[in-house]
């Protein structure tokens, strides 16, 4: 993620995703959970969607023991995703994500001053399809070197951009989930699927001459618990 305003060796990795469920459940979170400490990050971004669906498989002190040991520098900060919404999860996401050290940011700011006493915004806007996003005032860029935007569903960023920010992190899309080579139509019909990213499905975009949009293909499943040709992602930004 180069960028020629931000040469402060920073990584952040970025999890998205995750829907917790009876077949992809905490346990099966320690290998996630590995290779994101093996990368020394000075930040961890969470997009969103936590469980599949909260009414049919919770097990909250699991989850919660397993996204405490995730380990950065700075930080873990969190955002609302649509799943973090339904089944009732919206009365306890919160209470985990807090109880696993995550900020979780709905509508706000958080600004973190790095070793070397330069200042790095994250934004962090409420789920587009069930909640209510809303840039929080005052936006602090003033202050800060670099600005990052943390929003679930991708194809919001047309209504984000031009606002400032160097890159926009969301998730949501999970590629499609199902990605057929040669039959192109298979994928798109999937990702029709997941509302709000059918324009951005998965990695990097070019938004503007500073401005760009990453998207996280996500760790789970949804509707149907496979992945083919789309395979689980855990996204390694450095700048």
């Amino acid at each position: 993620m180069n960028n020629t305003n931000s040469k402060e060796n920073l990584k952040i990795v970025q999890l998205s995703d995750l829907h917790i469920k009876k077949d992809f459940n905490a346990d099966q979170l320690d290998k996630v959970i590995q290779k994101t400490n093996e990368q020394n990050p000075d930040f961890i971004i969470f997009s969103g969607d936590l469980y599949d669906n909260y009414s049919q498989y919770n097990e909250n002190e699991a989850v919660i023991s397993k996204l405490k040991s995730l380990k950065a520098k700075y930080g873990k900060i969190a955002i609302w995703g649509n799943r973090d919404y339904g089944g009732g999860a919206v009365r306890e996401y919160a209470n985990i994500m807090a109880e696993s050290d995550f900020s979780l940011l709905r509508n706000e700011n958080q600004v973190f001053t790095l070793d070397n006493g330069k200042k790095i915004l994250f934004t962090g806007l409420d789920d587009a399809l069930l909640g209510n996003p809303q840039f929080p005032s005052p936006n602090q860029m003033a202050e800060t070197s670099y600005d990052i935007l943390l929003t679930h569903e991708p194809d919001e960023v047309s209504q984000y951009q031009n606002k400032g920010y160097e890159l926009i992190l969301s998730g949501h899309s999970h590629g499609g989930q199902i990605n057929v080579p040669l039959i192109p139509q298979i994928q798109k019909k999937a990702t029709a699927l997941m509302s709000h990213a059918n324009n951005y499905t998965g990695g990097l975009y070019q938004l503007g001459a500073n401005e760009k949009l990453y998207v996280n293909t996500g760790i789970g499943t949804t509707h149907l618990s496979a992945r083919f040709g789309v395979a689980p992602e855990i996204a390694v930004l450095t700048f």
